[in-house]
């Protein structure tokens, strides 16, 4: 790097310092010549105006006829009338004591009336700014210097005179313009004879001073010297130090670059990285009139690997599943992580179409192979949704939408499986955000109703043994939606909760009513959620719910199914304290899922519901039948009640009492009712 010049203080001192006088000096002179110009101007303005007003006081009635409206206007007429009545003379007669040179009157019509100067009269200054001002009310004076000028003593040569347009008034009116030229030329060289006087003195005053300073200047310039000599020497150590944390600030911008555009757990492109480059890969596809393929990963079930191992086990799971997915990856493609267990592919192969389920089932099988976490080996699986570009959308978000809609398709057809994006499931996802707005709305207005459909012993007896509430809405732009459609959109809105409860609220409130009406069930079973279970408060609402009702805890069963066990976190545990309460518990749909007789002999469960589609085989498949023969020994033996849903035809209500079932419900016993219908069936 080239050392800069150094700095001389004296030199720059001297050399600003005589531009700053030289300057400061010529606008000092500007300033008080236009000072003294104006002060002369004003004073003279005021004589004008003073010898204005005895000029008029002596001839202005003379005047009078060749300013009036109408006069003759020629200049032969006015020099005539002038010649006649001596305007002329009498004119130089006042003036001559004065410094007063020449007079002008001028009618308003710009004509002058007369002048001292005989040739100018009848000439018209209508357009003359000073002119203009007076006959708008306003003096105007000028200070001018002349070479030649015509006075009524005679010529006079380098003068300097003072023209004032004066307005003549008569009340508020202007009735003529008086010009009054003055002989200043005394005051004028006096004025600038005392400004040059001025200064010089003030020059002579600034000389001394920058002489003065510029002494003080040089003992600082000697001064500057030795510190700058210091400053040299501790100059190159800065340097180094500078260079250093200049190398440090880079490294630092470049790793907060890479954080910015990559995930701190997987070093994988983020979101924002992702975007950018599928932004550029559409337009390089768009340009070579290629396809390309989106490919949205997420892993099923992950937040289960999560509650059991501890976030710890699955970030690190997540770390070998990138690796494993990024090798199964082409060099041009892109692997992205933009969420929590979500991946993203960009592919831009060739043929899209043929490729990407290729590349979706390769991933398929790399994440199903066993990943050893805390000596422990596990399988995963993921859900891939795949959207074709342009096909599928001619943007970044375009095509996230459809590959996530995919995505979500590929779940809800079971898991580990792919997914191609269409139009279809766009639909349907529209439905299912229209169908939680709905149920919002539904939530706040009047919409739900209960249900009640009767259980019976199965072995006799028109008393019921209890009754089920089943949920039921009745949307007034939808009509009657079954609970089959919408009861999924609340689980996955997270409006399950809410509904539970007003289920649960809505149940109690009715079996008060149907005490007081005289219809006394022995119970009421009521549907449990995941979501409501796993609330934190879930114990103190049910607690406060049977007292704000008044209805015992033992009246109250809660039906709960087998994927409650395995998503509930804590669930043996809370539905032990639910037992506690003395509210009743029953398994619903047993069978049909993770059966697992450890849980079964851990739960403080009442009763075992037999699902409705082993009871729809009996007759027809000997599997189901021996199935419910199991179940019911095996509640037998673990001193459970059983309940048989689903029965439609005496043959299964045969069946069911041959072998021991306890109670039963279905169409064939009764439909499920309004609470209206169901007192007037069951009340008597």
């Amino acid at each position: 790097m080239r050392p800069k010049t150094p700095f001389h203080l004296l030199r720059y001192f001297s050399g600003t310092s005589l531009v700053v006088i030289a300057v400061l000096g010529v606008a000092l002179a500007l300033l008080l010549q236009r000072r003294a110009e104006a002060e002369l101007l004003h004073l003279s303005e005021r004589q004008n105006e003073a010898m204005t007003a005895v000029y008029l006081n002596a001839l202005w009635a003379e005047f009078e006829p060749g300013i009036q409206p109408g006069a003759p206007r020629t200049a032969a007429a006015l020099q005539a009338l002038a010649l006649e009545r001596q305007w002329q003379a009498r004119s130089a007669a006042l003036m001559q004591s004065s410094q007063v040179v020449k007079i002008k009157v001028f009618a308003l019509d710009g004509v002058t009336v007369f002048s001292t100067d005989p040739k100018q009269i009848g000439e018209n200054k209508a357009s003359n700014p000073g002119f203009v001002s007076a006959r708008a009310g306003q003096p105007l004076s000028t200070l001018t210097h002349r070479e030649r000028f015509d006075s009524f003593e005679g010529e006079r040569s380098e003068v300097d005179l003072i023209s004032s347009y004066l307005p003549v008034q008569r009340g508020t009116s202007v009735w003529a313009v008086f010009e009054v030229y003055q002989d200043v030329t005394p005051q004028v060289q006096r004025q600038k004879r005392l400004t040059r006087d001025l200064l010089l003195n003030l020059l002579t005053a600034l000389f001394l001073l920058y002489g003065l300073q510029l002494l003080i200047v040089r003992r600082a310039q000697r001064i500057l010297d030795r510190q700058a000599n210091a400053l040299r020497l501790s100059h190159r150590d800065l340097e180094a130090r500078v260079q250093q944390r200049t190398q440090e600030l880079e490294a630092a911008t470049l790793r907060l670059d890479h954080l910015a555009h990559h995930d701190p757990l997987t070093g994988l492109p983020n979101r924002l990285l992702c975007i950018e480059h599928l932004g550029r890969a559409t337009a390089k596809a768009a340009r070579n009139q290629q396809e390309l393929a989106l490919l949205v990963i997420d892993l099923d079930r992950f937040k289960e690997i999560n509650d059991t191992l501890g976030h710890a086990a699955g970030d690190e799971l997540l770390c070998t599943l990138s690796t494993r997915l990024n090798t199964e990856l082409r060099g041009g493609d892109l692997l992205a992580r933009i969420g929590g267990d979500e991946f993203v592919c960009v592919s831009d192969c060739g043929d899209a179409a043929t490729e990407a389920p290729r590349l979706a089932q390769r991933l398929l099988t790399t994440l199903s192979a066993p990943v050893t976490l805390g000596g422990q080996a596990l399988r995963v699986s993921g859900s891939i949704g795949i959207a074709l570009y342009p096909g599928d959308g001619n943007d970044s978000q375009a095509l996230f939408l459809a590959a996530d809609t995919a995505m979500y398709a590929a779940k809800q057809e079971g898991r580990n499986r792919y997914q191609f994006y269409r139009r279809a499931l766009t639909d349907a996802a529209l439905e299912r955000a229209q169908l939680q707005q709905l149920l919002h709305q539904a939530l706040a207005g009047d919409e739900l109703r209960l249900h009640y459909q009767v259980k019976l012993l199965a072995q006799g007896g028109q008393r019921p043994a209890g009754a089920e509430a089943l949920l039921r809405w009745f949307s007034p732009s939808l009509g009657t939606v079954p609970p089959a459609r919408f009861i999924p959109v609340a689980e996955d809105c997270g409006l399950i909760t809410e509904l539970g409860q007003w289920v649960l609220d809505e149940a109690c409130a009715q079996m008060v009513r149907w005490d007081a009406q005289g219809l006394s069930l022995p119970h009421i079973s009521v549907n449990l959620s995941v979501r409501q279970l796993e609330r934190i408060d879930f114990l103190q609402t049910l607690t406060a719910t049977l007292a704000r009702h008044g209805l015992a805890p033992e009246r109250l069963e809660l039906e709960i199914t087998e994927s409650i066990i395995l998503n509930a976190e804590n669930a043996v545990a809370t539905l032990a304290n639910i037992a506690t309460l003395g509210v009743r518990l029953a398994l619903d749909d047993f069978g049909t899922g993770y059966s697992s007789l450890s849980y079964l002999k851990q739960m403080p469960i009442q009763s075992l519901k037999i699902d409705r589609s082993f009871v729809m085989g009996i007759g027809e498949q000997r599997g189901d039948e021996a199935i419910i023969r199991t179940v019911i020994a095996l509640a037998r033996s673990l001193n459970l009640h059983t309940v048989a849903e689903g029965v439609e035809s005496d043959p299964q209500l045969e069946f069911l009492r041959e072998e021991g079932c306890e109670q039963v419900q279905g169409y064939l016993l009764g439909r499920p009712q309004p609470p209206e219908a169901f007192l007037a069936e069951w009340g008597g």
